[in-house]
C-alpha cells in the first residue's frame, strides 16, 4: 500500500512539473509585454511617410485615409492607437457602422473597419485624397 502511495506522489509531482513547463513556456502575443497587438482586425504595423503631421492629436478609434498600408490595394486606413497613428488596416465590406471616407467612392471591399470615425482634420502627406483629387505632392508638403 505504501509503495502505492509513493508512485501516485511521484505521479503528482511529475504532473505539477509538467503543468509548470507548459504555463512558463507559454504567453501572450509572442511573449514579451511590448509585442504588436492589433487594434482591429486585419491591422499591421504602419509608419507614417516623412511630413505626416495631424494636429490635434487623435484619440483612438479615428482613422486617416491612406494608399501605403503594406498589402493592401487602393484605399487603406490609418489607424489612431491613442495619440499617434501606428497601425493600418485594408479596406473592408461593409458592415453596420462603415462609412466611406468624406469625398471618396468606396467600393464593395473598401471601407473602414466598423464603427471608427475619419479624423477629417487631416489632408496633409499620407493622405490618399491628394492623389484622388489630383492635388499635387508640393501642395502636401511632400
Amino acid at each position: 500500500m505504501r509503495a502505492l502511495h509513493r508512485s501516485q506522489s511521484v505521479s503528482a509531482g511529475s504532473m505539477l512539473a509538467l503543468l509548470l513547463a507548459i504555463g512558463l513556456g507559454s504567453g501572450c502575443a509572442g511573449g514579451a509585454p511590448d509585442a504588436f497587438q492589433p487594434i482591429a482586425y486585419g491591422a499591421r504595423p504602419w509608419s507614417p511617410p516623412p511630413g505626416w503631421d495631424p494636429e490635434p492629436p487623435c484619440g483612438t478609434g479615428y482613422y486617416v485615409a491612406i494608399d501605403s498600408c503594406p498589402g493592401c490595394r487602393e484605399i487603406s486606413y490609418a489607424l489612431c492607437t491613442g495619440m499617434s497613428f501606428t497601425q493600418c488596416t485594408c479596406g473592408g465590406p461593409f458592415t453596420p457602422g462603415a462609412t466611406c471616407p468624406q469625398t471618396f467612392v468606396c467600393s464593395t471591399d473598401d471601407f473602414p473597419p466598423q464603427n471608427w470615425m475619419e479624423f477629417t482634420d487631416y489632408a496633409g502627406p499620407g493622405w490618399a485624397g491628394l492623389d484622388l483629387h489630383g492635388e499635387t505632392a508640393d501642395a502636401g508638403g511632400q
